[in-house]
């Protein structure tokens, strides 16, 4: 069992206003009339609240992480997630998207590398390999 804290584990807004901001310059290039870029980019901005407000809520800024051999359980004043890691568990370059398997549902949950030390991240990053690489393996 290894236990640490996760503080300061804001979400990273660039990539997904870059997204959205980029999809309405594309689709402002081929649309003809003034009135559809204006719906296009109104749509792009309702898009960007509403999948904004998702990632918010599947990243907590703070919390404790406890992980066992087979199981993560993550605790702080609002968030409770405990089960297993699943293999849809990403892997990116400043962020670890794990996807838990809970008792009755399955829940994301977004630790960045900048909301815990070195060594935990590696850990964290470790379990998350293990729980991948394991269910391909037992196929």
């Amino acid at each position: 069992m290894y236990r640490f804290t996760v503080v300061n584990n804001k979400a990273e807004q660039r990539p997904v206003v870059l997204f959205f901001c980029l999809l309405s310059v594309v689709l402002g290039l081929y649309l003809s009339s003034f009135f559809s870029i204006v719906v296009c980019i109104t749509v792009n901005a309702i898009a960007l609240c509403w999948v904004w407000q998702k990632i918010v809520a599947i990243h907590p800024e703070s919390g404790v992480i406890i992980l066992e051999p087979k199981q993560i359980r993550f605790e702080n004043e609002s968030l409770k997630v405990q089960g297993q890691i699943t293999p849809k568990t990403k892997i990116l370059n400043t962020s670890v998207w794990l996807h838990i398997k809970g008792f009755n549902k399955r829940q994301w949950l977004i630790i960045s590398a900048n909301g815990v030390n070195k060594q935990s991240y590696a850990r964290l990053k470790r379990a998350a390999l293990i729980a991948i690489n394991g269910e391909v393996e037992s196929k």
